[in-house]
């Protein structure tokens, strides 16, 4: 259950959360019980809310500037020197 709530609800925008049942401003809902219908997950998401508000993550920030965010400045992996081997780094 605890990694289910670090993952994070974000808006999609308005088309993409049409075309895609709000999946993005849903997605915890989703990790907490990927049974529930997509037609259920709002009010699935309104009471985790409500339930768990200090586990419960958002972040308004839209996806595609949050995408750019972690493409740009998240490094999982370095390069060692000499080797040439990629190495696991501790964030």
């Amino acid at each position: 259950m605890r990694g289910a709530f670090l993952s994070i609800d974000r808006p999609y925008g308005p088309l993409f959360d049409f075309l895609h049942h709000k999946i993005g401003s849903t997605h915890v809902a989703h990790h907490i019980d990927c049974t529930i219908p997509h037609y259920h997950a709002l009010e699935a998401t309104n009471a985790i809310k409500a339930a768990f508000p200090k586990a419960y993550l958002y972040d308004p920030t839209s996806v595609h500037r949050a995408l750019w965010r972690v493409a740009s400045n998240c490094v999982a992996v370095k390069k060692e020197q000499g080797s040439g081997r990629y190495l696991w780094v501790a964030p």
